[in-house]
Parts: structure tokens; sequence; C-alpha cells
């Protein structure tokens, strides 16, 4: 049995599900639709939904979750061009840098938008994270149980119908499901691809020692409650034909700014990130057994842009990258006997990943497709990271 894709490298560890013949992945066989569908049909059905909603029951038809990404530059462009009046809801995760900052206020001015922005109870949080890190070997899962849930806790409390997000991961990365399903934000789809089955109450007990009614926001609305109020939540990438790291190179023309990393060749997702490509990748490695460059590498090589043999040796180059993961430890405020401690017992087969200085200038540029790099623009480099509160831009 085969336990990667023989065509875009993904492994069966995916932790979405994945399955693989001789040929390629049902991540690779989902993405041919891309090819086959009518998008000006998608995009005809996707104007007759969002017409049932405009101007309904408020001043908002929309809630869009956003966190400064360059998709959701994108998705935001989308709904304002399809005439929609959106209310765009950030959750703080605490591990924003300087260019996150800049790139979520500039979303918010450029756009012209009505914001709301939640910082968490940070004593909570911390706890959360400090939990989640030694139970399951992540620290992103309170934030994306927030994330997940927060907006859909606004939409209901403020009776905005509609919430939209941008791409369907299963769909994008394991073909999960078909474009042609539609399938919708839920409870159990958040579950199961946001959280890998994590949900807030599994972080107390034994665990952090927090008060169930801090929790509230961390957890999704009762269904019932959402149908009767009739929420939805749509994702863009079922009704356009979605190609990330395209939209994210056109999003520089809002001002949105690229950062570079050491972990990827991809300058655009989640930039502005403390931790993305640093503990968490680190971390990803650990759990499932590959990286984030994994994901843009079988993106890549989907869409044309990199060769399987080209997409290979990218693996082999990005793998060996080492992070910089104590300025983590110092947000977390676990002293450096603690820090220590946790290398030796929780991180020891993987030592040689971990650098005690910045890694951005340890590590040669790859040789990149001519098709690759027309999508990469020029980068910048963080000054200050896990910047707490930040304007990001002066206006």
């Amino acid at each position: 049995m085969l336990s990667n894709c023989p065509k875009c490298h993904y492994p069966l560890t995916h932790p979405f599900g994945l399955t693989i013949n001789e040929r390629e992945c049902s991540g690779c066989l989902t993405h041919k639709e891309k090819d086959q569908i009518n998008w000006d049909d998608k995009a005809n059905e996707l104007d007759l939904i969002l017409g049932r909603f405009k101007k309904q029951r408020s001043r908002y038809d929309c809630v869009v979750p956003v966190v400064g990404d360059a998709e959701d530059y994108y998705t935001l462009s989308k709904v304002l061009g399809v005439g929609l009046s959106p209310l765009v809801v950030c959750v703080n995760d605490y591990f924003k840098n300087d260019i996150g900052w800049n790139n979520l206020h500039n979303l918010m001015t450029h756009f012209d938008v009505d914001s709301f922005v939640f910082n968490p109870d940070m004593r909570v949080y911390k706890d959360l994270v400090r939990t989640s890190l030694r139970k399951f070997d992540h620290i992103m899962l309170p934030f994306l149980q927030l994330h997940t849930a927060f907006p859909v806790h606004v939409a209901y409390e403020r009776k905005i119908p509609l919430i939209i997000w941008g791409q369907n991961q299963a769909v994008e990365q394991v073909g999960k499901f078909s474009h042609h399903d539609a399938a919708e934000m839920s409870r159990w789809n958040r579950r199961e691809h946001d959280l890998f089955n994590v949900e807030a109450g599994h972080l107390i007990g034994n665990g952090a020692q927090v008060d169930e009614r801090d929790l509230n926001y961390y957890r999704y609305p009762e269904v019932s409650s959402i149908a009767r109020r009739g929420v939805r939540g749509l994702y863009l990438s079922n009704y356009m034909r979605w190609d990330p790291i395209a939209q994210n190179q056109a999003m520089t023309k809002f001002g949105f700014i690229p950062e570079t990393n050491t972990a990827t060749f991809d300058i655009y997702e989640r930039a502005g990130s403390s931790v993305y490509y640093q503990f968490h990748d680190l971390l990803k490695m650990k759990r499932i057994g590959y990286r984030k460059v994994n994901d843009h590498v079988a993106r890549e090589i989907r869409h044309g842009r990199l060769t399987s043999i080209e997409g290979q040796v990218l693996l082999s180059h990005y793998n060996g990258s080492r992070v910089y993961i104590k300025p983590f430890f110092d947000w977390l405020g676990v002293t450096k006997s603690g820090y220590d401690w946790f290398k030796m017992h929780r991180l020891s087969n993987y030592l040689d990943f971990i650098n005690e200085t910045n890694t951005l200038d340890e590590t040669s540029t790859p040789i990149l497709s001519d098709a690759l790099k027309r999508k990469l623009f020029e980068s910048k480099v963080s000054e200050r990271q896990f910047v707490t509160f930040g304007k990001g831009l002066y206006i």
C-alpha cells in the first residue's frame, strides 16, 4: 500500500482522511473538477443564494470571519463585489507580529468596513494553550475554537443570517467532498476539520483550571438555536475556481504585506503570525508526520505550477528547516528550566529542528519553477514578534 500520493506527495496521515491509488490521491482527483465545472453557472447559483440574504433583517447581510490573511482580503473583496454589507469579525490569537497587525487593520481601513476584534481573557486563553500543548501537542486549538465559534455567536446574537468563509479545506486539500456537494460550515464540519475532534471541554477538568462560564465563545452555539435563526455558513470555494497563491498574490494591490519565512516558499498564507511557521509547524510534524510545506507543494502540483519531481525537491529542502521556538515559551511565561525540560522530554526526537536564534538567514533559497516564481512578490521580515495588541498602521 502506498503511504504517499505518487503525484502530490500528500501522506496518508493527513488528519482529514485521504485515499490513494497507484496514480493519485482523492485530493488530486477532486481537484480535476475545477477544470470540468462551469464556474459561470456556479456564480449564478451563488448569486441566487446571496440574493435571499441581502438587507433582510439588519444593517449587515453577513459576517465575514478574518485573521488578516491574504485569503481574507480576497473573500472580503468578493463579498463587497456582489453588493453585500458585511460585519468583519476577528479573534485576537495573541500571536500576531507587526506585519500581522498591519495586514489586519489595513484590511479594515482599505475596504472601509465595520469590524469587531474580540480579545479573549488572556489568563483563560493561556491556560487553554498550555493544556492544549501538554495534552495534544497543539498550540492553536484554543484560537481555532474561538475563530470557528465566536463569529457564529455574533451572527446569532445580532440576527445576521449568513456567515461567509473562504475555502473549504476538506475539499481543497483531500477531496473529502465534491465542489458540487456545496458543503457548509456546521458544528460537525468544525469539529472534524478545524478542531480535529478536540472541543473546548477536552482542555479543562484535569487540564486548564478555568470556569465553564469562561468558555462560552469557545463553544459552537446550539444547533437548534442557529436553525431557528436561519444562520448559514457558506464557503466561497464551492462557487468559484479557488487558486490560493494566485488570489493571494493579487491581494498585494490592496496593501497586503507578504512575509518572509524559511519553512515554505508560500509568503502569503498566515503571513503575520509569530508561531505558524515556527513552533506550530514543528508540532504539526510531530503530530501527523509532515509540515505545512506539504500542503503548499500538493496545491501547486495540482495547479500545474510544479511538477511532481520539483515538488519532491522542495519538500526535501524545506522539511529540514529549523524553527525558533523560544519566544513562544517566553510568551507563555515558561521558565528556562521548564523550556529545557520540554525540549528534552517532549521534543527529544526533534532537537535537530530547533534553533536558539532566528532562522531567517540560515536557509538557502531553493530553485523554484518559473510558473511559481511569477506568483511570489517581494516579502518583508517581521521586526516585532508576539505583539499582544496593535494598530498596525497609521492613518
